[in-house]
């Protein structure tokens, strides 16, 4: 960043009703992101809140027969206790309601009317309570009946003399402006959707509620008789909260603002509303807003009104807080929807945390207590070839690291410290230090203490800011203090010489998944021997393919591999190669490219629109020149051809499959 704060805002969000995983992931996204920044030496500023202006929370409020403020006060205590609970550390609660945000958002309002840029006018539209949006007849009629495009709940025509601000005349100058910043809006999928709404004639915004209708907002300075818009009074929070307009030294400091973290279903008011608002106040656009996936459940996208919604306390409670940060920013690549699952948990908690991470720190520190009394001796020179790869490995995964950090790629992050947690299990095994020990070989056997000691450290840097409670143990049962060098200045080799190991504590015990409590549940049937002679005579049955205990592998290892529900969207020949077909597929809201040996079984033409199974998490490789970012799944059938594996009906694209 060139900037001197690095400020990060999340969604404030709507006090109408409890939050729930989704918005614990925005939140705790932010937070690592401002961890890693302080790693990394740079002042941060957070921001988060709560929107608590609208119909839909003066219609809660009603309900339970109290004033609006007295709700919106106990749901912010209920907000504030969760991200207490999950240890999010904001700089700054806004709330609509505050009288710094009042007086921010009439001082925008006054300038903007004094401008010429908020006129007075009728208007009759559809409008959807719930979502507190007007819709246009040309919009509603992509549903049956008069529903909300969004919630599919009525909605009702109103006429009503309203202000409204002239944001289509800002239109070109955003569209400009997109094109001319590659980072403004991401992913690239989200900058290319607002395009295209950008591609249609942009109408004004309605800025304002009559009184009569609703009586819980921000008054107009202008107008007495209106209140101010619930969208253009919350989206004003990520510069009043900042000091605008009477803090202009404090402004100047944080603003623009490094990242907005927002949902996908928000792009829009953000990306439009909010960037034309800004161009009218002639203020700067924010660096990047990043509008992440949704995390989806078996009744899709998670809402509060769906009523599918997963608590984050209670995963917190179940399986620790840190293990379920790690789970969010593993399993989900930022940026696409995700499936969430205990199930998937417990698989992704056992391989990486139990088998990987865990496993490296209890078996390393026995040995080195065992053969070397617990201490780390530092070698002048490498012996073995392998200790070189992993230091050198070590650097470049740094570079690679801080990077995908940098970008908010935390899934990508997590990945290549995996591949170097998994090359120091490899490692361990490779050289044998019980052997080493065996044979008296001891500059060999501190060589491979020490990388294995050094290689934790390292680990325990690098995931810090997405596990900051439990890698401080790792580096205490190392023997050091439980402190931590800014990532820029970590380097290979600073474990000092002579360190004493503690005895190891378990850190992240194997979990029963779900299955296999089932499992344990029930009642095995007793085996059954069987009775008289073998029917000699009787038909055998065709050869069945039968594994070696050898051949079997664990569950945990299994579930590596990541497969998922992918569609083509379009397919071609390779040239020069008869079996090949070069496939474009989409994953979610992600599209990738794959090479597959099938074209003599499948013409383009009939694979476009299919959904196939992939291999998700498979290495890129370079086939024919051409980068093959997967593997489709396919089965040999009677007569010799090929079947492609295939969902029996129409699946969620980019849904793991289990």
């Amino acid at each position: 960043m060139n900037k001197k704060t690095f400020y990060i805002t999340t969604p404030i969000y709507y006090a109408n009703a409890v939050l729930h995983i989704g918005h614990a992931f925005t939140t705790l996204a932010a937070d690592t992101a401002v961890r890693f920044q302080q790693a990394m030496g740079n002042e941060t500023f957070f921001l988060t809140g709560s929107d608590e202006h609208g119909q839909k929370v003066e219609q809660a409020a009603k309900l339970r027969g109290i004033t609006p403020i007295q709700h919106t006060d106990e749901m912010v205590e209920k907000f504030k206790a969760l991200w207490k609970k999950l240890d999010i550390q904001f700089d700054h609660f806004v709330r609509t309601t505050d009288e710094s945000h009042k007086k921010s958002v009439q001082y925008i309002l006054k300038l903007l009317f004094d401008k010429g840029l908020i006129y007075e006018d009728k208007y009759q539209g559809w409008y959807c309570t719930p979502c507190e949006r007007f819709w246009t007849e040309k919009e509603t009629s992509i549903t049956e009946g008069k529903i909300c495009p969004d919630c599919k709940r009525p909605i009702e025509t109103i006429e009503e003399k309203n202000y409204f601000f002239r944001m289509s005349k800002f239109q070109t100058q955003l569209i400009e402006y997109i094109n001319s910043h590659p980072n403004f809006i991401r992913p690239e999928s989200r900058k290319n959707e607002v395009l295209g709404f950008l591609n249609q004639p942009l109408g004004d915004l309605c800025v304002s509620r009559p009184k009569k209708r609703l009586s819980w907002g921000i008054e107009l300075p202008f107008d007495s008789d209106y209140v101010t818009y619930v969208w253009f009074d919350a989206l004003a929070n990520y510069i009043s909260a900042a000091g605008y307009p009477y803090d202009m030294d404090k402004f100047n400091k944080l603003w623009p603002a490094s990242y907005h973290l927002i949902g996908k279903d928000i792009l829009t008011t953000h990306s439009v509303y909010w960037s034309t608002m800004l161009m009218a106040l002639e203020l700067p656009l924010p660096e990047t807003i990043f509008a992440h996936g949704w995390w989806i459940t078996g009744g899709g996208k998670m809402s509060k009104s769906v009523g599918n919604v997963v608590d984050p306390l209670s995963f917190v409670d179940k399986y620790g807080l840190d293990a379920f940060r790690f789970f969010l920013f593993r399993e989900m690549v930022f940026g696409t929807d995700c499936t969430f699952s205990e199930e998937s948990f417990v698989y992704r908690y056992n391989a990486d945390l139990a088998n990987d991470l865990g496993n490296l720190l209890q078996r390393t520190l026995p040995l080195v207590q065992r053969y070397r009394e617990g201490f780390f001796h530092k070698q002048k020179e490498t012996i073995f070839p392998q200790t070189t790869e992993i230091i050198k490995m070590s650097e470049a995964i740094k570079t690679d690291y801080i990077k995908s950090m940098n970008d908010l790629m935390f899934n990508e992050a997590l990945g290549r410290i995996w591949e170097l947690v998994g090359r120091l299990n490899k490692y361990i095994d490779e050289l044998a230090p019980w052997t080493l020990a065996k044979n008296q070989k001891i500059n060999e056997l501190d060589e491979v203490f020490y990388t294995v000691g050094e290689g934790i450290r390292f680990v325990a840097h690098l995931v810090r800011p997405i596990m900051p409670h439990q890698m401080p143990s790792f580096i205490k049962q190392l023997g050091l203090p439980e402190t931590f060098t800014l990532l820029p200045d970590l380097q290979w080799g600073q474990l000092p010489d002579n360190t004493k190991c503690q005895t190891p504590e378990p850190m992240f015990p194997r979990l029963d998944t779900p299955r296999i409590e089932n499992l344990k549940a029930e009642k095995q049937p007793e085996k059954t021997k069987t009775q008289g002679a073998p029917q000699e005579l009787s038909p055998k049955p065709a050869p069945v393919a039968t594994s070696t205990e050898a051949d079997l592998i664990e569950y945990d290892d299994f579930m590596k591999t990541q497969l998922c529900i992918a569609e083509v969207i379009s397919a071609a020949k390779v040239e020069k190669a008869d079996k090949l077909l070069q496939l474009k597929v989409k994953i979610g809201e992600e599209e990738r490219s794959l090479v597959a040996g099938i074209a003599q079984h499948y013409t383009p033409e009939e694979l476009i629109g299919k959904q196939v199974v992939m291999v998700k998490n498979l290495k890129p490789a370079k086939i024919r020149g051409i980068v093959s970012q997967g593997m489709i799944l396919a089965a040999g059938t009677p007569d010799g051809g090929l079947a492609l594996v295939q969902p029996s009906k129409p699946a969620i694209s980019g849904v793991r499959v289990k």
